[in-house]
């Protein structure tokens, strides 16, 4: 099994599973859920070369995090 990282520690094109979030009962981390990021999801780091905001590809949506906020995000490889 691969380890997490977060997922504003991704490379772009990379893709990966989210896999949960640092602080799981959090409002924010509820407020993530709804945008999409749901464990088991798939996600990719797309759009422009920029490090903040970042965009990310997930169930046939982009959404842009700044950097700050993807930290909360956990993610490992996908096979």
């Amino acid at each position: 099994m691969s380890a997490e990282i977060n997922l504003s520690e991704i490379p772009k094109g990379g893709r990966f599973i989210i896999s949960g979030f640092e602080n799981p009962g959090s409002e924010y981390s509820e407020k993530l859920m709804k945008m999409g990021f749901v464990e088991g999801t798939v996600v990719e780091r797309t759009g422009a070369d920029i490090n903040d905001p970042m965009v990310f590809s997930l169930r046939h949506s982009r959404v842009a995090l700044r950097k700050k906020e993807a930290r909360v995000i956990l993610v490992k490889e996908s096979d």
